[in-house]
């Protein structure tokens, strides 16, 4: 084994930023569970405002289809969709896009350092420079295999599930490419980014927030324990995901 030997640690900034969305994200869900809509009859005043001005636009038309004008105008901003989307659609899709780059450089940054730390004590530090360029899933994967025989991250898991959804998404945020069609044909093949419900969303987003943390757990647990000082440990306030248990 080599001598001991010391590493910089830098990705604890980006634990720190990724554990403070925590409470804004529960906070905004809370709200979300207790939004009350608003019921047509509370837009008198906007009905009005919209009335009025429409007989200005159009003082030749009859009072029914001034008032058919005036629905049709209202119906779209009363519905609860347009309700709850104008409320939260922006803080949410913010919170989802933040979470999903911090954990995967959190997941990145932390496998990198811990192979190269791995590796050394191992005595083949010379191998880092060709396994860092793999992509995030093969070093998660195949990576601590190189000086830990017994590891193992199983395709069947949930933490893998989680890995790999979070890096599909996270590469089509960050390399994305737009579909181009050309009358029905499909002249350019754009990033696949999922599109999901709120409830949906929220569960992959716990996921991401849990999957850095529970990655450390699964590596230590693997009888790589001459990577605790480097591993990640204190997860407060972000628990465990329940995919992951």
């Amino acid at each position: 084994m080599n001598e001991g030997f010391t590493i910089t640690l830098e990705y604890e900034q980006i634990d720190i930023a990724l554990k403070s969305f925590w409470r804004p994200f529960n906070d905004l869900l809370y709200e979300m569970d207790s939004f009350k809509f608003k019921p047509l009859s509370d837009f008198e005043t906007e009905r009005s405002q919209l009335s009025e001005y429409f007989k200005k636009l159009n003082p030749n038309l009859s009072a029914e289809e001034i008032n058919k004008r005036v629905e049709n105008k209202i119906s779209p901003f009363a519905s609860k969709d347009w309700q709850f989307n104008t409320r939260f659609l922006s803080r949410f899709k913010t919170i989802n896009v933040t979470v999903t780059l911090l954990s995967q450089a959190l997941c990145e940054a932390q496998i990198n350092a811990i192979l190269a730390a791995g590796l050394y004590e191992h005595g083949t530090p010379e191998l880092f420079k060709e396994i860092q360029k793999a992509d995030i899933i093969d070093k998660w994967i195949n990576g601590p295999t190189k000086f830990c025989p017994n590891y193992e991250l199983k395709k069947n898991s949930g933490i893998y599930e989680t890995l790999r959804h979070l890096t599909k998404q996270r590469n089509g945020l960050t390399h994305h490419k737009s579909h181009l069609h050309a009358g029905k044909e499909r002249i350019i093949e754009g990033s696949n980014l999922e599109k999901f419900s709120y409830k949906e969303a929220t569960r992959w987003i716990k996921r991401y927030f849990s999957l850095p943390y529970d990655l450390s757990v699964h590596l230590h647990a693997q009888n790589c324990q001459s990577m605790a000082a480097i591993l990640i440990y204190n997860r407060n306030p972000i628990p465990v995901a329940d995919a992951h248990k």
